[in-house]
């Protein structure tokens, strides 16, 4: 199969007289543009979630895939020709945030690890809070927002969406804090907690600016969403008091920068939160689409019923299965979460419900692909 730049997929789709039918298939960014813009692709998307998984394809190490924003972008592009799959290059990670304000991650390159972590958080005290100064993005981006600002330009020099992360704030608070302190300050330092959160906050809102001023609001696909404010941590009570305000905000700024779509990823049990997800698309009012991903914990039809009549929701298959399960089980795993969410009012795609793991052999993302060609077909 050639692959180029402007390149047509070409499949096979049967078998007859003992010769292979061929059709000329949708590009991968005509399939996403059809379901972005409410039409029906001729399968459903692809979106693996695979981005340090992307590092096996260029063989680069996982550490210099985090610490060098163009061996991402070309790991992850590889990825993507090799395989076919629509979903395009991103750079983020759960721990972002503590860098960006002056604190120290460790990249992985360690056996079995598998994303940049915290060594040394720049807030361990109340009073460091006072002291944290919020990055401006004017002179010197900020931490890993390099090596995003490089993977960024390379998409937009390709004709691809620039992702980048700016939320959550809730998330990104919880590691430029010592973590356990954070917990604590909700319920016994609430003033503290949303001093912190303010001036995270604060820091997405300039990464917005910047990457909207350099590559066009219109070209952008920010995305927005951790693990931290998901209900195994906290109720939803405490996220509409210490989640939701700052999430409106950055999603207020986003709507008011021309920002047509947003990425979201509700990470890991965020059932009960789900009404404030929607109470944020109706107080905003905004005419833009979210792409839904939550997690495995959430059924594709809660995540329809909530969203489907105006966004894009994603199937969510559990990450560790992909680690687990054996090639053909997890093609029939695909298929179940396909033919609940392919006829979704405003589309759907099939997706991992967090990052496709990044030791995952090759051929369990295969089965993804194999099970949106068999069973995600609408011609």
């Amino acid at each position: 199969m050639k692959t180029t730049k402007n390149a047509q997929y070409i499949g096979i789709v049967g078998v007859k007289g003992g010769k292979e039918l061929m059709t000329q298939r949708m590009t991968s960014p005509e399939r996403m543009m059809a379901v972005m813009s409410g039409k029906r692709p001729d399968r459903v998307p692809v979106i693996p979630f695979a981005l340090g998984y992307s590092s096996q394809v260029t063989g680069v190490s996982l550490g210099d895939w985090y610490a060098d924003g163009d061996k991402c972008f070309e790991a992850q592009f590889a990825s993507m020709r090799l395989h076919g799959y629509e979903e395009t290059p991103m750079y983020g990670y759960a721990s972002m945030g503590a860098l960006e304000f002056g604190g120290e991650i460790e990249y992985p390159y360690g056996k079995g690890q598998g994303a940049p972590f915290v060594k040394k958080h720049p807030v361990n005290t109340i009073e460091d809070i006072d002291k944290l100064q919020v990055p401006d993005f004017e002179k010197e981006l900020p931490g890993a927002y390099k090596q995003a600002d490089k993977l960024a330009s390379r998409c937009a020099e390709m004709g691809m969406p620039v992702s980048v992360q700016v939320g959550s704030t809730f998330t990104a608070a919880s590691v430029v804090a010592n973590t356990s302190e954070f917990i604590s300050w909700l319920l016994m330092e609430p003033d503290a907690a949303h001093l912190l959160l303010g001036k995270v906050c604060d820091m997405f809102i300039n990464a917005i600016d910047y990457f909207v001023d350099k590559y066009g609001a219109q070209k952008m696909l920010p995305f927005d969403g951790g693990p931290s404010e998901s209900n195994t941590l906290i109720s939803a009570e405490m996220f509409e008091e210490f989640a939701y305000p700052y999430m409106k905000r950055i999603h207020t700024h986003l709507k008011e920068a021309g920002v047509n779509s947003v990425l979201m990823h509700p990470c890991s049990d965020q059932n009960k939160n789900i009404p404030h997800y929607v109470k944020l698309r109706t107080e905003m009012d905004w005419s833009g689409k979210y792409v839904w991903l939550f997690g495995p914990e959430t059924p594709v039809k809660a995540q329809i019923e909530a969203f489907g009549d105006h966004d894009v929701v994603c199937g969510n298959i559990n990450p560790s299965l992909f680690l687990t399960e054996s090639y053909e089980d997890l093609v029939e795993i695909c298929k179940e979460n396909i033919l609940e969410g392919m006829h979704s009012p405003s589309g759907y795609m099939l997706a991992a419900g967090c990052e496709f793991p990044p030791h995952a052999p090759p051929i369990k993302l295969m089965a993804m692909m194999d099970a949106a060609e068999t069973y995600g077909r609408y011609e």
